[in-house]
């Protein structure tokens, strides 16, 4: 396999500057997937993860090249027409909640049992969950890159894939990326209204998953209020839910 040094000297990055993709008929169209297109229109910095790249390992190749700017994503587009796409957690000012699986969708169960549900913007693929939060103030506690078993908080640097990259998709693309819950950020960042002293114990994990007192597990899905969909596609979570449109 080629390293990323040998693939870029073997192949060196095109100009595509003022470039435009053309049909036949001589009508102009975008290289730029709609959905990425969308996230950077509300300022969030995303980058393309070249083919050459992921083969690597080092999916976070090109952050460096982050931005919202929809002109220059147009031409990474083209430059890079076999890329997924990513969004870079620093340069957005974001957090992100991963849930990994069903020991994650258990882990956070435990810890948002009784509190509100919160509605944000989410993006799964498989088994994995991710939920974007504005970054609060403060800094990210050591034991927020794996807070539970499953659950991880990524923040300041990183990235995270995006629809339509490699079949992730988002709940609703329209919802709003909304503040972290004051339990979730008591949990991760420590602040001078939130010091060391104040942090929130985690409970531990169990070996099965966590007791859900809701009987709408037991109900028929179609019997759910379709405004809402929990984060983990459980009926009866209790934790974020991402809001549906009508």
């Amino acid at each position: 396999m080629k390293s990323i040094e040998e693939f870029l000297l073997q192949h060196p990055r095109r100009d595509s500057r003022g470039a435009v993709r053309t049909s036949p008929n001589g009508e102009s169209h975008s290289s730029l997937p709609p959905e990425v297109r969308q996230i950077a229109n509300r300022g969030l910095a995303v980058f393309p993860a070249p083919e050459f790249a992921r083969l690597n390992g080092r999916e976070d190749f090109l952050v460096g090249e982050a931005t919202s700017q929809i002109a220059r994503l147009e031409e990474l587009a083209l430059e890079y027409p076999l890329c997924t796409w990513r969004v870079a957690i620093g340069q957005s000012r974001i957090c992100v909640l991963r849930i990994d699986g069903p020991d994650g969708r258990a882990s956070l169960a435990g810890l948002s049992e009784d509190q509100p549900d919160c509605p944000t913007l989410i993006s799964e693929r498989g088994q994995t969950t991710w939920a974007f939060f504005w970054r609060p103030k403060g800094t990210l506690r050591d034991s927020a890159t794996r807070l539970a078993l499953g659950i991880a908080i990524l923040a300041d640097s990183g990235s995270c894939p995006i629809a339509p990259s490699n079949g992730c998709a988002w709940i609703d693309l329209g919802a709003d990326i909304e503040a972290m819950p004051s339990w979730l950020r008591e949990l991760t960042f420590e602040s001078p209204e939130n010091p060391p002293a104040k942090a929130l114990s985690v409970p531990p994990s169990s070996a099965g998953p966590a007791p859900c007192r809701s009987r709408m597990q037991f109900e028929s899905p179609r019997s759910v209020s379709r405004k809402a969909s929990a984060i983990c596609n459980q009926v009866g979570f209790r934790g974020y839910r991402a809001c549906r449109r009508r």
